[in-house]
């Protein structure tokens, strides 16, 4: 599956089965480990944990878990070919493996056992996946690229028939100098409607523009408007030469500015809703009682914090067995109210924010900005 918010959503919306779902995320490296025996350790120490897990549910569960176990096992070692891929995501049940996610880019390595699939480090995946495009234009020819999760491809390489430079002079140079300069405006012409489509086929996020000035300008020029709105800096000096594996680092740099932009504005947003409880949630409590409402438009939260609580017969969540009866009896104890607050976001068509650190959210492991 490729990491979009629909197909987290699908993914979290998964009907619960008699029994659990086991997600294991696996860093596959080839930086860190060259050989595939190197990954696979690590994979057997995640499948490991995920029989411990087992280990305490009923016999059916506890089957299907080790069951699953070895689905995952035997698809990592047999069916998976690495590649550029950097980090998987492998989801079981009943003894099937049932969706897999490969990214090039590296994961944390995580093994949950649960009623349903672990999507977090998806979330965390998906606030660092943009569309970037890089164009190189030059009179004749041109080459598109595009960037998402750590991969480069190349999309077109457009090469027009623009003539070459007339060698006599006289009118009969003027005249072919002017038939030369509509070439290339029907050159720039072409590349500006196959930028235009891609952008109709996904969402471009910023779009790099390189090449010698004169033509990368006039480029900028002819861009439609939203897709004028998208050009990240400068036109830029690239030679048409460059291979995809030599722009990864500068579409990367352009993916984190993205990134960085993002988060500064809604972090802005919600330093400037303190005090103001219809705009804003801080702290656990508060914002359990956001996602019950399905208040919430964007949820902040600190990766790996937990708590434990409840969830009552109409699935509201409390930091309290006493609190959650009040939702609605019976009421089932929640080994991490944080990863259940997060799935409920997803379903509400939240967008989530995650962060290493409590720095950033004045000490809390979550804050939220609310809907109305």
């Amino acid at each position: 599956m490729d990491v979009t918010t629909g197909e987290i959503r699908k993914l979290v919306d998964r009907p619960v089965g008699e029994v659990p779902v086991t997600s294991v995320y696996l860093n596959t490296d080839g930086a860190r480990f060259p050989k595939a025996g190197d990954y696979e350790a690590r994979l057997d120490g995640l499948l490991r944990d995920v029989r411990k897990q087992g280990d305490g549910l009923k016999p059916a569960a506890r089957d299907a878990v080790a069951a699953d176990a070895d689905a995952i096992s035997r698809w990592v070692r047999n069916d998976f070919r690495r590649g550029d891929v950097r980090g998987i995501a492998v989801f079981a049940a009943a003894g099937e493996v049932f969706e897999t996610v490969q990214v090039a880019i590296g994961v944390r390595n995580i093994a949950r056992v649960s009623d349903r699939p672990y999507v977090v480090p998806l979330e965390a995946l998906l606030g660092r996946s943009h569309h970037v495009s890089l164009v190189i234009v030059e009179r004749d020819k041109a080459r598109i690229f595009r960037y998402q999760l750590g991969r480069v491809e190349e999309h077109l390489r457009i090469a027009s028939d623009v003539h070459g430079q007339h060698k006599q002079g006289g009118w009969s140079q003027r005249s072919f100098e002017q038939g030369i300069e509509h070439e290339v405006l029907h050159h720039m012409k072409d590349v500006v409607e196959v930028l235009r489509l891609l952008h109709a086929e996904q969402r471009i996020d910023a779009l790099v523009v390189a090449g010698p000035q004169a033509e990368a300008k006039e480029l900028v020029k002819q861009l439609h408007p939203y897709l004028q709105e998208v050009v990240h800096g400068d036109p830029i000096s690239i030679p048409l030469h460059v291979t995809a594996d030599d722009l990864r680092e500068r579409m990367q740099v352009v993916e984190q500015s993205l990134v960085s932009t993002r988060r500064s504005g809604l972090l802005q947003r919600l330093a400037a809703a303190q005090g103001q409880a219809e705009k804003a949630a801080r702290g656990l409590r508060h914002v359990l009682e956001a996602v019950n409402g399905k208040r919430v438009e964007v949820l902040f939260v600190v990766e790996g914090a937990g708590s434990p609580g409840y969830r009552a017969s109409s699935g509201a969540l409390a930091l309290h067995e006493g609190e959650a009866a009040a939702y609605g009896e019976p009421v089932e104890p929640v080994e991490d109210l944080i990863d259940e607050v997060i799935e409920e976001a997803v379903r509400s068509g939240a967008h989530i924010e995650l962060f290493r650190d409590e720095v950033r959210l004045d000490g809390h492991p979550v804050a939220a900005l609310l809907r109305f």
